[in-house]
């Protein structure tokens, strides 16, 4: 019999994983993520802000300036 730890994978905690060289949306996806690859994914979507969420953010726009 073989020793456990020679034929299972060794568990990582989650700050152990090193994502700074990697594209999560492109690693989970597969997407080539460009400009044109995020304008066309959202054109999959029909987002449309409630009007109250509208006026808000123009009243916190205007206080702003």
């Amino acid at each position: 019999m073989t020793p456990m730890g020679l034929t299972s994978t060794h568990f990582i905690s989650y700050h152990e994983i090193n994502i700074k060289e990697i594209d999560l949306i492109e690693d989970a996806w597969g997407l080539n993520v460009s400009f044109r690859d995020v304008i066309e994914l959202l054109g999959h979507f029909e987002i449309t802000p409630e009007k109250g969420l509208t006026d808000k953010l123009i009243d916190k726009i205007r206080k702003h300036y």
